[in-house]
């Protein structure tokens, strides 16, 4: 890799390329139980030196992992290749904030947190929050394809950009969409390139639409004694026309846990529902939280606490972003790992029966587990707390994970709605996108880079494995082939 070091040096210059074996470890892992580290780690500035960057590995069948903020839960940034980590914090300048027009012009390496922050100046917000916000890019947002917390009013990221700037693996720049709120051009590439982690381009500018910020919020939780309660009020309050810009639920072991080591004083109960609210005036407001109480009090929801400070916000939030530290101050050394079961989704319906399940299917083997929900649009995140220096623990998470997603298959959901397939979901790709599915996207990835340059390795388009080309964290971890007789 001499050659290749020098010739990107010349691109980027010394600073902007690293390969000491400190910081090639740093890269090498993300939430996954994997080690993987780059041959070098590049940092460019400018979709010129995207450009060189992607013309010297083409030319010399080198890999190259775009990685933003690097917190995965499925591997999507591993360089489980080697090659090059094409790390695009550097590429961090919001270029423009029109209130005119109601669009930003970023650069992928663009912190969520910082954009909101500049953006509410302006009254204005991108409502794409995700829950690793401190750490997470514009780039890493839209290559995956977040739905984030309020995804439940917003849906998710891709058709918020208006525009976006791809180079191709051939070092050619695509431009798709334009500054025009709406167009029908033929193919949505804007739509294929979102959610494609990277396997097809590298996203070096994006235009995104923007909306006003209100400037009344709220939020508001209750506690439920059953958890079908629970959603009954939810879908209630999403028949009501209330637009919330947030419906969460938790289950009971991960309120009830978190208001014991934390001494929130939560009553017992089998989970809780949080829902943020914003208004353009108080009395509108009031309104919407009136209307959410009422429901809540008609289904049996159970202390309705209204919060307008940051600090009961952090309360009602805490059994949702607060779990991992309370777990690991019961059980030291425990700790929670991504895996294929991270973010499925099921129909509306099924919601309170999956939460109970998933769970269940957790701890029957021997493991703690954290039970989130997006009760508004399907999605369960089920969190797995273990020691994973135990042995028999990891044979339990793979042995539930492979029961969850058969669960989520037999009620009609999918296996993914959030995260993505990424490298940790190999295994199950065929199975939950169908052959043809598949096939079709092998052939879409071969269109955009015949060589598989970009991003080998992920969403099964070049292989069914997740164990064959990356070391594991800890010795206990046991391999699919280990447990499974699957073939590395």
């Amino acid at each position: 890799m001499k050659e290749v070091h020098e010739l990107l040096v010349a691109v980027v210059g010394e600073n902007n390329v690293v390969t000491a074996k400190v910081d090639r470890v740093a890269y090498a892992r993300d939430l996954t139980p994997y080690f993987s580290p780059p041959d070098l780690i590049v940092f460019p500035e400018s979709r010129d030196h995207v450009i060189e960057i992607l013309k010297i590995a083409s030319k010399r069948d080198i890999p190259v992992t775009p990685r933003g903020g690097g917190a995965s839960f499925q591997g999507s940034s591993l360089p489980v290749r080697g090659g090059i980590i094409l790390d695009m914090s550097r590429m961090n300048k919001i270029l423009e904030i029109n209130k005119d027009d109601m669009i930003a012009v970023v650069q992928p390496g663009v912190r969520y947190e910082t954009f909101e922050h500049e953006l509410n100046k302006h009254g204005l917000t991108f409502p794409h929050d995700v829950g690793s916000h401190d750490a997470a890019t514009i780039g890493g947002i839209l290559a995956s394809d977040s739905n984030g917390h309020h995804a439940y009013k917003h849906g998710r990221v891709s058709p918020w950009v208006q525009g976006m700037e791809v180079v191709l693996v051939d070092g050619s720049i695509l431009n798709l969409g334009s500054r025009a709120p709406r167009y029908n051009m033929g193919y949505n590439l804007s739509a294929l390139i979102a959610g494609s982690i990277g396997t097809l381009g590298i996203i070096t500018q994006a235009t995104l639409r923007l909306i006003p910020k209100m400037e009344y919020e709220a939020t508001i939780g209750a506690f439920f004694q059953n958890l079908d309660d629970l959603m009954k009020a939810s879908h209630a309050i999403t028949m009501s026309g209330v637009d919330c810009g947030t419906l969460e639920a938790t289950d009971g072991y991960t309120v009830n846990t978190i208001s014991e080591v934390m001494n929130l004083g939560f009553p017992k109960c089998e989970g809780n529902f949080v829902g943020d609210v914003q208004g353009f005036s108080e009395e509108e407001l009031q309104l919407k939280l009136n209307t959410i109480k009422k429901i809540l009090e008609e289904h049996n929801g159970e202390k309705i606490i209204i919060a307008r400070d940051e600090e009961t916000t952090r309360t009602l939030w805490a059994p949702r972003l607060e779990i991992d530290i309370a777990i690991m101050k019961v059980h030291p050394g425990y700790r929670e790992i991504g895996f294929a079961a991270a973010d499925p989704c099921v129909p509306l319906s099924k919601m309170a029966e999956a939460m109970r399940v998933i769970g269940r299917i957790i701890r029957s083997h021997g493991i703690l587990a954290a039970v989130f929900c997006h009760t508004g649009i399907g999605i369960i995140h089920p969190a797995v707390l273990f020691d994973p220096l135990n042995r028999e623990h990891w044979i339990g998470v793979k042995n539930a994970e492979k029961e969850i997603l058969d669960y989520v298959h037999s009620i009609d959901g999918v296996i993914t709605a959030e995260h993505g397939l990424g490298y940790v979901k190999n295994i199950y790709v065929e199975q939950a996108v169908g052959g043809l599915k598949l096939k079709l996207d092998r052939e879409i990835k071969r269109i955009f880079d015949p060589e598989n340059i970009l991003n080998p390795g992920k969403m099964g388009l070049d292989t069914n494995e997740r164990d064959a080309d990356v070391q594991f964290m800890y010795d206990e971890y046991i391999s699919d082939g280990e447990l499974w007789g699957v073939k590395k």
